[in-house]
């Protein structure tokens, strides 16, 4: 009996090593976006948008005249964005700043503003299970433009909490997971909106992007950043893709998502409809 279960784990054994060794080697090389806004039943405005990788980073995001250039440091975490208008003398420049253990501790934006060259700072500090994130602006006579603290439970952000200059809570939202996915965020102090999201069972080419930005802190470092970078939705933090999307929140638009799948089950294309039909995207993705 014992020979034979050795026998049988000799067997088992290489099918296990190909199937863990191909999900890490899975690495994006492209993803080519067209949004198309519609304002009319026979034509709408294009957006094309690509991005580019190099060993499964991302290296480029080009969306019409404007291209945003990222650099890593070391270790392989991003460390700079630099975002260029073509033509043009206008600049966007992002700076990220890690501890020894590669936790998040200071995002830098420098950017304009009413004609006024801005810098963003927040600064980000860990307390046990809770991580505060202090911003300030310095075109802003404020002390702070934004107080807010997040509840890691699990390893994951559970709560996120807003407070003004006296210190008292006027927002706190809510994170509920299933299977690794954020399916709703609820909003316990404030408008009392609730999130809603579906997802499919496959592999998320999300998530390969924002695990090859920050490493093994990702699945913090994403919420905090989210709120002030456009490119890293909070969502992608979630293991499978994401189907639809569902709110009621006042003038919230739904969207729904249907998708392609290559052999490795990672998306190789997604179709992304609003609610209101104005809007629609076409994603394709690429693989090295």
């Amino acid at each position: 009996m014992k020979t034979y279960i050795i026998a049988l784990f000799l067997m088992v054994y290489p099918c296990l090593t190909h199937s863990q060794v191909s999900d890490n080697s899975v690495k994006l090389k492209q993803i080519n976006i067209i949004k198309t806004n519609f304002r009319n039943l026979k034509s709408g405005e294009i957006v094309n948008k690509t991005i580019l990788f190099n060993d499964g980073k991302i290296q480029s995001i080009k969306t019409s005249d404007v291209i945003q250039s990222f650099f890593y440091n070391p270790k392989g975490l991003l460390d700079m964005t630099v975002k260029e208008r073509q033509a043009s003398n206008w600049k966007e420049v992002v700076n990220y700043t890690y501890n020894n253990e590669d936790q998040l501790v200071k995002f830098v934006k420098k950017y304009e503003e009413g004609g006024e060259l801005v810098t963003k700072t927040v600064a980000v500090t860990y307390e046990g299970s809770r991580v505060k994130a202090i911003t300030k602006k310095s075109n802003s006579h404020q002390t702070l433009i934004d107080d807010i603290e997040y509840v890691v439970e699990n390893g994951l952000v559970a709560r996120r909490s807003s407070r003004d200059r006296n210190k008292q809570i006027f927002n706190k939202i809510e994170y509920v997971y299933f299977k690794d996915n954020i399916i709703r965020h609820k909003v316990m102090i404030g408008d009392k909106s609730m999130n809603n999201y579906t997802f499919d069972d496959k592999n998320s080419a999300d998530l390969l992007i924002v695990q090859n930005l920050f490493g093994k802190n990702y699945k913090v470092i994403v919420p905090l950043i989210s709120f002030h970078e456009d490119e890293f939705a909070l969502g992608s933090i979630s293991v499978n893709n994401e189907l639809s999307f569902a709110s009621t929140a006042l003038n919230a638009i739904g969207k729904t998502k249907k998708y392609k799948y290559n052999t490795l089950n990672y998306p190789s294309a997604c179709s992304i409809i609003e609610e209101n039909g104005i809007v629609k995207t076409e994603v394709n993705y690429l693989y090295e």
